[in-house]
């Protein structure tokens, strides 16, 4: 009897290497959302310290000008904020997106190998009722022999 081949191994390894580029896929869309993350905190610590400018003693560099410039920087820091939280919310759906997308491609992987095995199960056991089958055989041709003689 010949030895065990699943005629869909070529299938298996595509599914594999799929699955392994929609988890690099994933990663990337991680560490995004997490430069983003990063993004955000610097920037509300950024408006912080121009909120705090802001509210500074009076007397302390208050020139009209000065208070002008911090409102206007505190006004594009706002907007870059903004921006970066819209950016997060994407990153989070594509994270979302790409972990869907992951547990599909395992779900198909897994399809396939659990197909290999009962395919290997069967083969199994056919090969074991062929071994039963031709030791059967001997042994009734031995016992047919002896008993003849």
């Amino acid at each position: 009897m010949k030895s065990f081949s699943f005629r869909l191994e070529r299938l298996l390894r595509l599914r594999t290497d799929q699955e392994r580029q929609q988890a690099r896929r994933l990663g990337e869309a991680t560490q995004e959302e997490t430069r983003l993350d990063q993004e955000i905190r610097d920037q509300e610590s950024h408006l912080e310290r121009i909120g705090d400018q802001l509210s500074s003693q009076p007397g302390e560099r208050s020139s009209a000008g000065w208070l002008r410039t911090l409102a206007l920087t505190a006004e594009a820091a706002a907007d870059q904020l903004a921006g970066a939280e819209a950016s997060r919310e994407e990153a989070r759906r594509r994270v979302s997106e790409e972990r869907a997308r992951l547990a599909e491609r395992a779900t198909e992987r897994k399809a396939i190998e659990r197909l290999r095995e009962l395919r290997s199960d069967e083969w199994s056991e056919a090969l074991r009722r062929h071994e039963q089958k031709t030791t059967d055989e001997v042994a009734g041709r031995r016992h047919r022999e002896g008993g003849d003689g």
